[in-house]
């Protein structure tokens, strides 16, 4: 009896000490979350996945501000964006491994520091780890730069965002909804009660069979479908219907999805316009997969077209080839292939992401970001490459390139 009190002082004090490690960190949320809870999720809520034997994972969350918001979705700037994008993921990766290995050393449990973002299950065909992987991120570079290999290129690209869904190592989201932290949004994010989904997520998984916060009681997403309506590829179902997951024995709601591709190709900024024509996000493709029927992207000759015309076709100008090859090079490099919580602020370059940033606490400010962006124009290229954006004026606009 003695030693399982002991062991369960122990264990108390580690989930203070560690949780205190996230707020001191900069984070405004964390919470602990139990395998227990994940066993009803689909696989990638599997946390014995990357550690096997984890009984717990501890998730925190670093809210974008809504100033950088706004100066986003207005297009005055995404610099303020950029900047505090790459601040979150560094420093989630840098906590991750301080956490990891203060779990280890003060008890004798294992922890496992999870990537912020962009990392795939194996056998995915993304994953960093396996041979394709590396060949692919030794070779994108300078075929891209070069602007040769369009056939195998395109094809590559197209086979990749032709997949049905690919899956985390493990779910962030899912985790997080274990951790108490708040729900799943009808975008399938999270949405938290103080910062809604406006928010990056964090992790450390471990076998510390540590005590699990309290779930949160109430979902937050009001369904005003506001992630919808801001999202240009058509990544969501326009009729309504539903997807659902199980996290603590409560059904977790969301939208169904439509192939992963759309969101691949138009986050990624290789596609930008709204469904109406009126604005764009930060691309210069004007280009709206919204309204390309879904048989269309599961087809894989389109898809190729699609980049062959984006990248190699003399039917898009020079300056916008280039600009969407060297988005290609980024996306390789700093999503797909290696850690986000690793890459420089030059290579973070946020182009949309608007599903979840728009998904503010308070629901008039989430219109407002909105409105902002229904007004915002459209983003172009110069000859030089510069980005402006064209206002519904027709006047001209070029936004800073770096923070003053």
């Amino acid at each position: 009896v003695w030693n399982f009190c002991l062991m369960r002082m122990e264990l108390t004090e580690l989930k203070s000490k560690i949780k205190q490690m996230a707020l001191d960190a900069g984070a405004k949320l964390v919470g602990i979350g139990s395998q227990e809870r994940l066993k009803e999720a689909p696989p990638s809520g599997d946390m014995t996945y990357l550690l096997p034997g984890a009984q717990s994972c501890i998730i925190w969350a670093f809210p974008y501000s809504f100033e950088a918001l706004k100066a986003y979705f207005s297009k005055e700037e995404r610099m303020s964006v950029k900047q505090e994008m790459h601040v979150m993921y560094s420093t989630s990766w840098r906590l991750a491994q301080e956490m990891a290995d203060f779990i280890e050393k003060k008890s004798e449990y294992q922890a496992y520091a999870m990537i912020p973002n962009g990392r795939y299950r194996k056998g995915m065909g993304v994953g960093a780890d396996s041979l394709s992987g590396k060949l692919r991120k030794r070779l994108a570079r300078p075929i891209l730069r070069l602007g040769i290999g369009g056939n195998i290129v395109s094809k590559s690209i197209a086979k990749l965002f032709g997949k049905e869904m690919i899956y985390p190592e493990f779910s962030l989201r899912y985790g997080a909804v274990a951790a108490g932290l708040g729900h799943l949004g009808w975008s399938g994010n999270l949405v938290t009660k103080e910062y809604g989904g406006a928010l990056l997520l964090g992790a450390v998984i471990t076998t510390a069979p540590l005590e699990p916060d309290p779930l949160a009681t109430e979902n937050n997403c009001n369904k005003c479908k506001l992630c919808v309506r801001v999202c240009n590829s058509g990544f969501f179902s326009l009729k309504d219907e539903e997807e659902q997951v199980i996290i603590g024995g409560q059904e977790e709601v969301y939208s169904k999805r439509n192939i992963w591709g759309r969101c691949g190709i138009g986050c990624g900024g290789l596609t930008g316009l709204s469904a109406d024509g009126e604005w764009s996000i930060w691309s210069p493709n004007h280009i709206s997969l919204a309204n390309v029927p879904e048989e269309d992207m599961k087809d894989q000759n389109y898809r190729i077209d699609l980049m062959k015309k984006l990248m190699y076709s003399k039917e898009t100008p020079e300056e916008i080839r280039k600009f969407n090859r060297h988005l290609m090079i980024e996306y390789s490099s700093g999503g797909l292939f290696t850690n986000v919580g690793r890459r420089s602020l030059e290579k973070t370059n946020p182009r949309c992401g608007f599903c979840s940033m728009i998904c503010v606490a308070n629901f008039d400010k989430r219109k407002e970001l909105y409105e902002l962006l229904k007004n915002s124009g459209k983003l172009y290229v110069d000859a030089d490459g510069k980005e402006y954006v064209k206002r519904l004026d027709d006047s001209i606009y070029y936004p800073p390139i770096k923070i003053e």
